[in-house]
């Protein structure tokens, strides 16, 4: 019985060492992945215009004619992706701006007054953790009125950069 409870496991050993071919493929792109790289602010800068642009292009500000007392109803909408903070402020009643936040809206305000086009920025906030993606909220695709914001967290605009 010893005997061929040996020999059970000797023939199990033999077969699982057999002529096996393992993909390293996947683990060398995970290990790549994982490797440690410096990142220049540049870098950062540009990946987080990159993703404030796909995120915004989803934005949407459209005024819809209410009938019955000559007005008009804002439709503000964000898009689907759920991910990261978003806001919008408009001209003619800024909130609870500060900071940062406040000198971009007060940039984009004076160039909407002076006939000046504006365009999307990127700002580090909160000691930098944070990168502010504004752009500006444009109405009838001529009137600028307003901003909207995106804050990205800085560890996720890193780890979206590709090699």
């Amino acid at each position: 019985m010893k005997n061929i409870t040996v020999f059970i496991i000797l023939l199990l050993l033999l077969q699982s060492c057999g002529n096996q071919k393992i993909d390293t493929a996947g683990a060398k792109a995970e290990m790549d992945a994982r490797e440690i790289r410096v990142i220049s602010d540049a870098e950062i800068q540009e990946e987080a215009m990159k993703m404030g642009n796909e995120i915004s292009s989803d934005f949407r500000l459209s005024a819809l004619p209410e009938p019955i007392s000559d007005t008009y109803v804002l439709n503000i909408r964000y898009g689907n992706d759920s991910l990261y903070v978003k806001d919008h402020y408009f001209f003619d009643e800024p909130r609870d701006l500060s900071g940062k936040a406040k000198q971009i809206f007060d940039a984009y305000l004076y160039n909407s007054e002076a006939g000046i086009e504006s365009e999307a920025n990127v700002q580090k906030i909160d000691d930098g953790k944070i990168l502010l993606y504004t752009t500006p909220m444009i109405a009838n695709d001529t009137t600028a009125v307003g901003m909207w914001t995106i804050e990205l967290p800085r560890k996720k605009v890193v780890l979206n950069i590709k090699n």
